[in-house]
């Protein structure tokens, strides 16, 4: 009975394996239980579409507009016509758990449901069940080399979630254990991470490069991905470690330096308006995992899960009468990111009217764009971006530069500068460390990762040079330490649970 529960709680499942509509064609999943189930290779196909779809979910669906919570937060930027947004890039927390309150506000649309942590736990709960079911199918239904193909998918995506979780919540009850019924305590996030990590690292070596078929590349979990993802870990690991943060480091370049073995990623070259529309449409060389949209088969994203349905507008959003964004980024911010003659093809390809601190704000970064309606409505048809290579050797950068071994680290760093067309580092020591912060900062503007590296390099507390960019709100070290940089959780986590607690600096 236990399985026949769990297994319902997927909610959907995918009908068609082909590349086309394959995460919204659904179908509801109660045929597919119990002894009905776990029997075939198309069993486990339908079962893991369906933990991506999930995932999707989670990232893209109203109220849970991650990358721009993580972009906005503390950010240098304003936004006009959406009630409260300007209080929740205060990092007024509260403001984006309201409920009660007018549709077009940051509460209803934006964030309201990222204090909610369940839709979490359902998508480790089930790549829980699919490791364990599918390592006791039989040999004769599925060949090995699948089975673990599909088992370390799952172990990727259930943490991923602990990673999601982790970054927005702090300490989280850690299980892998399929059929879980016991109620959990909060475990410490290092410890989470650490698990994550021996957990993921395990099995990483199990998934492919790349997939043969073409349409799995970038969207389902790959050694690249499962790479990106285990950097990550360790450089939050690093953050909040109290012992010997040495080894995360060295962890990190050792993966860095595995990634780059794989001639299959590769950054797009040149640096082009055509090759930027290739990069951020998916399935390229240099996407490591991502979201794939796909509005000519009713898979779109809402635009509200883009950060350019705020700075931008004609002719990359809205109609053709919309000539001014919601949003800007305050002038002298985005004159130090990217300063006037100073060469770097991001901003030329990305940006546009972009340091005069107006509503004339153009971000051209999401260009891929589709036409609805008479009145030339423009919606986003971009892929949702969660790890790709600059992010990755810019991480090992910052390892190597913690580690003291600057060669290396300006090494990693000028990779990424030298296709932005962008002069290389020589700096040294915290300066270099500034100057990689700074390069995550422009490579990665607006694809969700500004807050996470505010947290995880302390850039968030107050202090640091005039010269230095610096977030609109800091956050001192009592009330970091207290909780003030993650996410509220919901009440709910204390139904039947008497070893939870939740943040209690936003309650």
């Amino acid at each position: 009975m236990k399985k026949i529960i769990y297994i319902l709680l997927t909610g959907i499942v995918f009908i068609g394996l082909s590349s086309c509509k394959k995460f919204l064609n659904v179908t509801p999943i109660d045929n597919l239980s119990g002894n009905n189930f776990w029997k075939s290779e198309n069993d486990v196909e339908a079962f893991t579409n369906a933990l991506y779809a999930k995932l999707r979910l989670k990232l893209t669906s109203e109220g849970n507009y991650l990358n721009n919570a993580a972009d906005l937060r503390c950010s240098n930027a304003t936004v006009g016509n959406i009630p409260n947004m300007n209080a929740f890039i205060a990092n007024d927390i509260r403001v984006a758990n309201l409920a009660n309150t007018t549709s077009n506000s940051v509460a209803s649309t934006y964030f309201r449901r990222i204090n909610n942590w369940k839709d979490w736990y359902d998508i480790i709960q089930n790549s829980n069940i699919m490791v364990q079911e599918v390592g006791n199918m039989d040999a004769g239904l599925i060949s090995e080399t699948k089975k673990k193909t599909y088992v370390a998918e799952a172990v990727f995506l259930r943490n991923l979630c602990y990673f999601y979780m982790v970054r927005l919540y702090g300490d989280i009850p850690y299980y892998t254990n399929a059929y879980n019924e016991k109620p959990l305590p909060r475990l410490d996030q290092v410890q989470v991470m650490k698990n994550a990590i021996a957990d993921l690292m395990a099995v990483k070596n199990d998934l492919p490069v790349r997939y043969e078929d073409q349409s799995k590349n970038g969207n389902r979990a790959m050694r690249g991905g499962a790479i990106g993802l285990l950097m990550h870990m360790n450089m939050w690991a690093s953050s909040f470690a109290k012992d010997d943060k040495k080894p995360y480091y060295e962890t990190t370049i050792a993966l860095a330096n595995e990634l780059a073995t794989y001639t299959e990623y590769s950054l797009i070259k040149p640096f082009t308006i055509e090759n930027n529309k290739k990069l951020f449409k998916g399935g390229t060389s240099e996407v490591l995992f991502e979201i794939i949209s796909n509005t000519n088969y009713g898979e779109g994203i809402p635009y509200r899960a883009y950060s350019s349905g705020m700075f931008s507008h004609y002719p990359f959003k809205g109609n053709i009468s919309r000539t001014s964004s919601n949003g800007f980024f305050q002038a002298a911010y985005m004159q130090k990111l990217f300063p006037q003659g100073e060469p770097d093809l991001r901003r030329d390809v990305w940006l546009e009217t972009y340091d005069l601190g107006t509503t004339a704000f153009q971000l051209k970064k999401y260009s891929n764009t589709f036409v609805t309606g008479t009145d030339f409505s423009i919606e986003n048809d971009d892929n949702m971006v969660i790890f790709r290579l600059p992010d990755m050797l810019l991480l090992a950068a910052e390892a190597a530069n913690n580690l003291s071994d600057d060669a290396t680290a300006v090494n990693f760093a000028n990779i990424v500068r030298d296709r932005a067309g962008k002069t290389p580092l020589n700096s040294t020591g915290t300066t270099l460390a500034y100057d990689i912060y700074l390069e995550r900062t422009r490579e990665l503007f607006l694809e969700g990762q500004y807050y996470y590296d505010l947290v995880r390099t302390r850039r968030i507390f107050p202090g640091g040079s005039l010269s230095e960019i610096k977030p609109s709100t800091t956050i001192s070290p009592a009330d970091f330490n207290n909780g003030a940089w993650t996410w509220s959780i919901d009440a709910a986590a204390l139904d039947n649970n008497p070893y939870m607690t939740l943040n209690n600096y936003w309650r």
